[in-house]
């Protein structure tokens, strides 16, 4: 199916008159602040989404996920509760299925300042405009639109499933569960992460894990028995100068050590201290080798320090295949028929896309709106974005419909 088809085009025509829609929608999603941990917030923000895309769809479900488990400021482990994961289904049993996601979380707290819309020109900034609100804009009119292709043909229309979560942006700890229920044996996967600043898409991105090494020493006074403690932030920093060292063993693997807590009153020698540290790498595989190292830096070398590894990685590398490379080429090919130039780029950042592509569907996850200064106050979308990446998503779908990608 090409944009020169009467129909296609005239989709394409119809996509252009939604633009106010489309920004009055997202301008509504975007004024309610869904930062992660706000669960009143997330459940009204996806309240809406599913009233928008629940009449497109056979099956429309609300998930509930396991909680968070994380490290307290106390080295014990809490359970910290996550919004539903909203799932919308249409044709599920197609022979050809495509899975389509995007989260409506946004890491601007509860008590952010960054909190309502505004037109600034060609620009809307806002919390979440860009990532990833536009693109839950962008994936609801693409799918009204394709369905509306779908009404002449049903019987050869793509199956989809929409997962939207609510915890990306702390590393889907419980939408990964839903992921690995409805991604395997898709064709296909688009996600709606906005596309780099440029207007490129990315094609290969590293993976990453979050951890927390918790250190446990002994307190004593610091004046009457000094020696009788063990200083358990003398023992933390230690541990981060060697996790910092570990930088450079594997190529294009980076340990970033982000916080340190710890200690107390000055004439106190401190019990406890808590590491934190984020790990990027290149290659599958990779995974165990790299925390062995991180282990083996563990073995008491004090007598009375005790260490307790946490965490886990969560995102393996997404890297090129064949599948991939095909789908690149068609939604390339999509976008040059309606004048949309753009590169492909590696990153070393992580999203849903990493999760699809582990289970083995290939998938594009900046399929999203243009824009940048993500997770800042000053993040923005371009306008005309909406449009255009509509279209995109919709061309891209309504060709994978064809018989000339039935084998991609």
């Amino acid at each position: 199916m090409t944009a020169s088809n009467s129909e296609t085009s005239g989709l394409l025509q119809h996509v252009a008159s939604q633009q106010d829609d489309m920004l009055r929608t997202l301008c509504r999603w975007a004024d309610v602040n869904s930062g992660t941990r706000n669960l009143s917030g997330i459940a009204e923000v996806s309240k809406m989404v599913s009233e928008s895309f629940a009449p497109l769809a056979d099956e429309t479900l609300a998930v509930s996920v396991k909680p968070q488990t994380l490290v307290d400021s106390h080295g014990n482990l809490s359970d910290c509760e996550l919004g539903d994961t909203l799932v919308f289904r249409k044709r599920p049993d197609a022979d050809r299925r495509v899975v389509l996601s995007i989260h409506l979380d946004t890491v601007y707290p509860k008590d952010s300042a960054f909190q309502k819309t505004r037109i600034d020109g060609e620009r809307l900034l806002g919390p979440g405009v860009a990532d990833a609100k536009g693109g839950l804009v962008v994936m609801l009119h693409a799918l009204a639109a394709y369905e509306r292709f779908a009404e002449s043909d049903p019987g050869s229309a793509l199956g989809w499933t929409v997962i939207v979560g609510a915890d990306e942006e702390v590393g889907s700890p419980g939408s990964s569960a839903v992921f690995d229920e409805y991604g395997p044996g898709a064709s296909f996967g688009i996600i709606y992460e906005p596309c780099l600043p440029s207007g490129n898409l990315v094609s290969e991105r590293g993976g990453s894990g979050n951890f927390a090494i918790v250190v446990r020493g002994k307190s004593a006074h610091a004046g009457r028995e000094f020696d009788r403690g063990r200083n358990a932030v003398v023992a933390a920093a230690e541990i981060a100068r060697q996790l910092h060292g570990l930088n450079g063993r594997w190529p294009r693997t980076t340990l970033n050590v982000a916080r340190i807590e710890g200690g107390g009153p000055t004439n106190v020698v401190p019990e406890l201290a808590i590491i934190r540290f984020n790990i990027r790498y290149a290659e599958p595989g990779q995974e165990d080798v790299i925390r062995e190292a991180v282990e083996s830096l563990l073995e008491p070398k004090v007598d009375g320090i005790r260490f307790e590894l946490h965490g886990q990685f969560s995102a393996p590398p997404k890297r090129m295949s064949e599948p991939l490379d095909k789908l690149q080429s068609d939604i390339a090919r999509c976008g040059q028929e309606i004048g949309l130039e753009f590169d492909w780029e590696t990153t070393g950042g992580v999203c849903d896309g990493n999760r699809l592509a582990a289970l083995g569907v290939p998938n594009v996850d900046t399929m999203g709106v243009q824009g940048g200064n993500i997770h800042s106050h000053d993040e923005y979308m371009l306008i005309p974005s909406l449009v255009t990446r509509t279209q995109l998503s919709l061309l891209t779908l309504i060709y994978r419909s064809s018989d000339f990608s039935e084998n991609a």
